[in-house]
């Protein structure tokens, strides 16, 4: 089988000719960054309870509960999650059950599952990403607002 490449990622396969083994080009939406100093859950592990880290968190492996993060939670394609998540922002590669509260942003990838509530100021959906729940959007710039201008009630 012949796989020829125009340097673009897109391969032509020709039945009957040699099979060439080409590099794998992975696309910039779905190239997964490097997180440093994230805590880990890694593949093969399963975690139950409440987790609460002052860190970013990347979850590889299982984890059942309660989740919470001051910054971010990174959810590879082998990790599942199935727990309500507070955190700064949520990233979803693999699957995710349970309502989701980020102050900052939530993106679901194309390899991503999320089957819950999201609560967020910025909600991304890639194309094939599955997401089964409600979405409240707000600018947190103008709920501070609102709240600094709001009068207080006089005695």
């Amino acid at each position: 089988m012949d796989t020829s490449s125009s340097g673009t990622g897109w391969r032509r396969f020709v039945p009957g000719a040699p099979e060439e083994t080409a590099p794998a080009v992975e696309s910039a939406v779905d190239a997964v960054p490097p997180v440093p100093d994230a805590a880990l859950i890694a593949a093969g592990v399963e975690m139950n309870g409440r987790l609460v880290s002052p860190q970013s968190l990347r979850v590889e492996g299982e984890f059942r509960g309660e989740l919470e993060s001051k910054g971010s939670v990174f959810v590879s394609e082998s990790g599942s999650i199935e727990a309500p998540i507070k955190a700064r922002a949520v990233e979803i590669r693999g699957a995710v059950v349970g309502n989701v509260i980020a102050t900052r942003e939530v993106v679901i990838h194309a390899t991503g599952r999320l089957h819950g509530d999201v609560e967020t100021p910025s909600l991304v959906i890639a194309r094939g990403a599955t997401f089964n729940g409600k979405s409240r959007m707000y600018r947190p710039e103008r709920t501070v607002q609102t709240q600094a201008a709001a009068p207080e009630p006089r005695a």
